[in-house]
């Protein structure tokens, strides 16, 4: 039985990505691969040299599935895939995806009444959505059991245990609940896939663009798996244009470690490459030469992913 991928989709909103390397395009693009959905989306954008990294094996071949099934007729490809009210495929696969959906579809409706979720996935406004989080969804055994569900530890759990684990550094208290109201509150639920999901299990009032309009054989082109780490990828390049993608792959980092990072992307890169990372649980610390050097890029659309603290874009001048 092929081993499951920690992650079946990608937990970064390509938005901001699209947003970031809009304004600064760069000759190569080097991102993790996680579930590829937000290269998948790059890709559809018109994005060419999409490098991916990963060590796992069983993330390059989910990130490979994906690919081999875009290739298949519309309704087979949903089918493999999983999408719409499916909760069966290549976008349930993944340990936090099992993790979520099990809240979503099995503990979620004994909390909250079904005309109460329905309602939610039918308000027309991010205000209109707030009135329900606010109002009728909060029951006293959803308070009790929502928080018990998605305290940091038990999250931390259905992460990869290589970001959880590092104690050089402090984890930051978080509130997840407290972060899917944000998300609720600045963007309806049709227009967030990286809410409705963790919230029904399922994709029924969301849209994931590739999905919808698939993908050409030359856009899939543009997808090169790396069965190798980003650290070691930007080792061996040579200096370049470069819009490097590292998720949240720092949490699991020493301070010197760390560190170490931005020296490799500092060395790889010339004026105008760009990097994009997350925090999660813990907070980054830069090195002063880092801050003479690397500009922060402002002004990214807001984040529609519930579960990061911080994202962080630099340029390099």
């Amino acid at each position: 039985m092929p081993a499951r991928p920690h992650y079946a989709q990608s937990w970064e909103d390509p938005r901001l990505l699209h947003n970031l390397w809009a304004r600064f395009p760069a000759d190569h693009y080097h991102l993790i691969a996680s579930g590829g959905d937000h290269a998948l989306d790059l890709a559809l954008r018109g994005y060419r040299n999409l490098d991916l990294y990963d060590v796992e094996p069983a993330q390059l071949a989910h990130v490979q599935a994906k690919q081999n099934a875009l290739h298949r007729p519309e309704s087979e490809r949903n089918a493999r895939f999983g999408y719409r009210n499916a909760t069966q495929g290549l976008l349930h696969d993944g340990r936090l995806e099992r993790f979520l959906s099990m809240f979503a579809r099995r503990v979620l409706p004994l909390l909250v009444s079904n005309r109460t979720r329905e309602a939610l996935r039918t308000a027309q406004s991010p205000e209109a959505q707030l009135a329900l989080w606010d109002g009728p969804w909060q029951t006293a055994r959803w308070r009790w059991a929502a928080h018990r569900y998605f305290e940091p530890q038990r999250v931390d759990g259905a992460r990869h245990p290589g970001l959880t684990t590092e104690s050089e550094r402090v984890k930051q208290p978080i509130n997840y609940l407290a972060q899917f109201r944000t998300a609720l509150g600045t963007h309806a639920l049709d227009d967030n896939p990286f809410t409705e999901y963790p919230l029904f299990g399922s994709y029924r009032v969301s849209r994931i663009p590739y999905l919808e309009e698939g993908l050409s054989d030359r856009a899939l082109q543009q997808l090169k798996l790396h069965a190798t780490s980003l650290e070691a990828a930007l080792t061996l390049a040579g200096p370049g244009r470069r819009g490097i993608h590292a998720s949240d792959i720092l949490e699991g980092r020493t301070p010197a470690e760390v560190h170490r990072f931005f020296e490799l992307v500092d060395r790889a890169s010339t004026a105008g490459s760009t990097l994009i990372f997350w925090d999660h649980r813990f907070r980054t610390e830069f090195p002063e030469w880092w801050l003479q050097t690397w500009t922060p890029v402002g002004d990214l659309p807001p984040d529609r992913v519930p579960f990061y603290h911080s994202v962080y874009a630099y340029t390099k001048s």
